[in-house]
């Protein structure tokens, strides 16, 4: 009997649960397993015998898979970023690994929108003005900005851009679009126009970032590219930190260049203290929340368990991220 192993303690018991219990329903013996850390070289030992371990953003470097060689068969992640795995170890050692696409879209999408519009219309300070017994906003007419008519700008294409598109529209918006890997026939279903990374930093009131964590893009949104967006924009980023320097956005934000941003990613997370975006001006700072919904929780769990049972029974797996693993089974 295969034998899988259900690690995360980040993510609700009752989800690993029915994870477990999908799995047992389908023949396979799992396993909850609780680490004391999020790497996976700290405790490679306690996943040694298993076929198969359903992950949720541990690191998987690649002494882990030298390792497991021999035994485990296949990494499935419990959500979509696998930056943290080493695919190309993995695949190396004959392990093929999987992710759980499309299933925390939805969440990411109605965060960056909230994001969005929490910045244009200041509610956290709002908020924190109210408490404080302060109406001075209002009494002295300090204005919001509507997101109605702006030009937003979506770096990345994937499903997660393609479900704030389509709540974009709803506010008739203006949305440009860049991804290497371009969809015309949901662009233009969503009203989406192509455009170029150039085009979107000089023409979008707001640019949100959707493109996973590469050699290619990290460090991408620097000072260079701060310098070519509109004074009055914004910058949302729920892909991954590594996007931005750290720095050189802080530094734009205290200078005026830009007018606000939005981060619920970092590097590292948690930030550092020194991290200059803590104390940077006109800021919403959020703790990597933008998959944490109930709905997205038990989507994503179940699609991992899925996969997980699909690969094991022989059956095909969609979403596996580095096929060529086939070539050193």
């Amino acid at each position: 009997m295969y034998k899988v192993a259900i690690i995360g303690k980040q993510q609700p018991l009752v989800i690993r649960e029915r994870m477990k219990a999908y799995l047992e329903s389908q023949g396979y013996a799992a396993d909850i397993l609780y680490m004391p850390t999020r790497n996976a070289l700290d405790w490679t030992d306690a996943l040694k015998g298993y076929d198969g371990v359903i992950s949720a953003g541990e690191k998987f470097p690649k002494e882990v898979f030298d390792q497991l060689r021999g035994s485990l068969k296949l990494l499935s992640r419990y959500g979509v970023g696998t930056d943290e795995i080493d695919k190309v170890a993995a695949a190396e050692n004959g392990i093929a690994v999987c992710n759980a696409a499309g299933s925390l879209s939805t969440a990411v999408a109605e965060l960056a929108m909230g994001i969005i519009l929490s910045l244009l219309r200041s509610i956290p300070e709002s908020d924190a003005e109210v408490r404080n017994n302060d109406w001075s906003r209002f009494f002295e007419s300090r204005t919001g900005t509507q997101i109605e008519g702006k030009t937003v700008g979506i770096i990345g294409f994937g499903d997660i851009s393609k479900a704030l598109a389509k709540m974009l529209s709803g506010f008739g918006c203006r949305i440009l679009a860049y991804d290497i890997r371009w969809d015309e026939a949901a662009a233009e279903q969503l009203h989406v126009e192509y455009a170029d990374i150039d085009t979107i930093r000089s023409e979008a009131d707001i640019i949100s970032l959707h493109i996973p964590s590469t050699p290619e893009t990290n460090g991408m949104i620097n000072k260079e590219f701060l310098a070519g967006m509109k004074k009055n924009a914004i910058l949302v980023n729920t892909a991954r930190g590594r996007l931005v320097v750290a720095q050189d956005l802080a530094d734009a934000l205290n200078n005026g260049v830009i007018a606000g941003a939005g981060m619920d990613v970092f590097t590292p997370e948690p930030p550092e203290a020194d991290n200059p975006l803590l104390t940077a001006k006109n800021t919403l700072l959020l703790p990597h929340t933008g998959a944490c919904t109930i709905e997205s929780h038990e989507r994503a769990g179940m699609m991992a368990a899925k996969n997980m049972a699909d690969f094991l029974g022989g059956r095909v797996v969609k979403t596996i991220l580095n096929p060529d693993y086939k070539n050193h089974l």
